[in-house]
């Protein structure tokens, strides 16, 4: 069946994850700017992020929790261990932070280039992601790339998360597409290729590093880049599947 739909993931697939920048410019600001140690801060965030995600990771990107919550409780968890757990300082981090970001999430090379080529073949351009639905769509409009697609999902929009099968057919429905004439991308083996692939849907991985793919019975094309989805649209679809 000829490709009708593409939809594409959004971090570490179209946008380079830029957090760990992010908290590091963080770190180096507050340093500059209050005398604190960068790296002593840099140290205290690693086990902060880790408490923080798992206590309000799930429910930051399922949508209830404010497009800062997530940051905001690492940052204080953060301070708190650097023995600095002032309010006003926790909040001069967070906006420290969430301004790094819009710098550092930026798109790959070739991202405008195959979004462009995909439009100009008549092909509809989605996007299902997972993360809260203002976050998400800021850092389309930071990359420069919002306007390219014909609709956005994230999982703030639905409270539920990729890989759930619904995820996608949400997609699906909103581009009255066929699962079988729709391809999903994405860096994320099981919330992109698994979660596609039983929705109906054709999977490319985006396999930059050309890693072994984590299970050999998924049908999916493995592309080291994001314009390998121009030929598995040029061929109309996966005829080779790996």
């Amino acid at each position: 069946m000829a490709v009708r739909a593409v939809f594409f993931d959004l971090d570490d697939t179209l946008v380079r994850d830029g957090a760990e920048e992010a908290v590091r410019r963080t770190a180096r600001a507050l340093a500059a700017r209050h005398g604190f140690g960068a790296d002593d801060i840099l140290a205290a965030n690693v086990e902060a992020w880790q408490q923080g995600w798992a206590s309000l990771g799930d429910s930051w990107m399922r949508g209830p929790l404010s497009d800062d919550a997530l940051p905001r409780d690492i940052w204080r968890r953060t301070l708190e261990r650097y023995g600095q757990g002032d309010r006003s300082l926790v909040d001069e981090a967070v906006d420290l932070h969430l301004s790094a970001e819009r710098v550092t999430f930026t798109p790959f090379e070739e991202t405008a280039e195959v979004l462009d080529a995909l439009r100009a073949r008549g092909v509809a351009v989605g996007l299902i992601t997972n993360g809260p639905a203002q976050f998400q769509r800021g850092k389309l409009a930071a990359a420069g790339i919002r306007d390219r697609f014909d609709l956005v999902v994230t999982s703030g929009d639905l409270g539920i998360l990729k890989p759930d099968v619904e995820v996608f057919r949400h997609a699906l429905a909103g581009l009255d597409a066929d699962a079988g004439g729709a391809v999903h991308v994405g860096d994320d083996f099981a919330a992109d290729v698994e979660g596609a692939v039983r929705a109906g849907m054709q999977a490319v991985w985006v396999n930059r590093t050309g890693a072994a793919p984590p299970k050999v019975d998924v049908p999916h094309h493995d592309g080291r880049s994001l314009r390998d989805v121009l030929a598995v649209v040029g061929e109309g679809g996966l005829s080779r599947p790996r």
